[in-house]
């Protein structure tokens, strides 16, 4: 297989990852920090190792405290849910936002009654700083969310300056760097973010199950989840010193080893170097493709490694079929999560777009291949796909 869904989870993983993970599975998979024999204050001291190279990896150190989590999305509702709302809060998130951030944002809305307001666009799909310096005077934000990366289109949107412009209304600012931490380099202090989410399994190159967030130190938000916490346990209330406030649930060991490993790992990868580089030799070899819709950054200095794109005389899943059923070659259709971007790209007659994104490990042989592909498929290749299959394509 030829993996170019990196976006939904960076794929394969460092070896080093698999060997950790199964070495912990086997000896020392055991509830960390709840109890006082060996395996489990290791475990415990592994967890506290992780959070230290997360803060690192970062340079949060004195800034923010590490509040883990089993996935982004359930740190994202963590934060929002988190948060005093009133019927006279102002949000505003920018087009290119995830359903993670925009479903939380939606129930809490239709419960509460305050208003959610889209960032604007510039013609070429960049976030018009003018303009929303104006939107923000004319109706204050209470809140901004920006994701640090569009999950569509690669761009790497000008958070900083949009978290800046914030912070003059003293809002609470939520960057979403699920496809940024670890690939791109971030200085917590420099970023104006109250909150920074992180997903171990995509750019940190982790496994499923290890996530979470970066809260600023001063920063409080009321709890959303509580249980066990190992602690304190004769009192029926969650402790009030973080990261406990905001962590219950026995802890994935295993998945945070694995996270533990791709951590010291990542600053060898050089990730962010590797990856603009294939982006780049992709679009040289797209621009040979005849025909096809390009939905990318809107300059070079911003494109992340991740582009979509459509076939004229194909939807987004009938091409995609084709690419996995005779050539291979994995990559993702539909809507990605991200229901506001597509209303500007304008893609409904594709339904959605074709998203290609890269990894560490993607090899140029395998983009010739994919570019190969795209110029021989045909709708003759449809005859042996089950189109019903595409129905669920979203």
């Amino acid at each position: 297989m030829i993996y170019l869904d990196n976006a939904a989870t960076t794929f394969p993983k460092p070896e080093c990852v698999y060997t950790a993970m199964d070495a912990y599975a086997r000896t020392s998979a055991v509830n960390a920090g709840r109890g006082a024999y060996r395996a489990a204050r290791e475990s415990g001291e592994m967890i506290r190792r992780t959070r230290e190279m997360l803060i690192s990896l970062v340079d949060a150190r004195e800034q923010a405290e590490v509040v883990l989590a089993p996935s982004v999305t359930i740190a994202l509702n963590q934060i929002i849910h988190g948060l005093q709302w009133t019927v006279d809060s102002v949000a505003y998130v920018s087009p290119y936002e995830h359903n993670a951030v925009l479903r939380p944002l939606e129930l809490l809305r239709k419960k509460i009654g305050f208003t959610v307001r889209e960032l604007p666009l510039a013609e070429d799909l960049s976030i018009d700083l003018p303009e929303t310096e104006k939107m923000f005077a004319e109706v204050p934000p209470t809140f901004v969310a920006v994701t640090a990366v569009s999950n569509v289109t690669g761009y790497i949107l000008p958070a900083e300056k949009i978290f800046r412009l914030a912070k003059e209304y003293k809002a609470f600012t939520l960057l979403d760097g699920a496809q940024a931490v670890g690939l791109l380099k971030l200085h917590f202090a420099a970023l104006h973010a109250d909150a920074l989410t992180f997903a171990g399994h995509k750019t940190l190159y982790g496994p499923f199950g290890a996530a979470g967030f970066y809260l600023k130190n001063g920063v409080d938000l009321d709890i959303f989840l509580s249980g066990g916490t190992g602690s304190q346990s004769t009192s029926l209330e969650m402790p009030r010193t973080m990261p406990g406030k905001l962590e219950c649930a026995s802890k994935n060991t295993v998945a945070i080893s694995g996270l533990h490993a791709a951590l010291g790992w990542l600053p060898s990868a050089r990730t962010l170097k590797r990856e603009k580089e294939l982006t780049s030799y992709l679009m040289e070899r797209l621009g040979e493709v005849e025909g096809i819709l390009l939905y990318r950054a809107p300059n070079e200095s911003c494109q992340a490694g991740i582009v979509s794109l459509n076939m004229p005389g194909f939807t987004c899943g009938e091409a995609a079929a084709i690419l996995d059923a005779k050539y291979d070659i994995a990559v993702r259709a539909g809507h990605h999560c991200a229901a506001l971007i597509h209303r500007h790209l304008k893609n409904d007659a594709y339904k959605g777009t074709i998203r290609v994104s890269l990894g560490y490990f993607t090899q140029p042989e395998e983009i010739d291949r994919f570019a190969e592909a795209l110029r021989s498929i045909s709708r003759e290749d449809l005859k042996d796909i089950d189109l019903d299959a595409l129905r669920g394509l979203c």
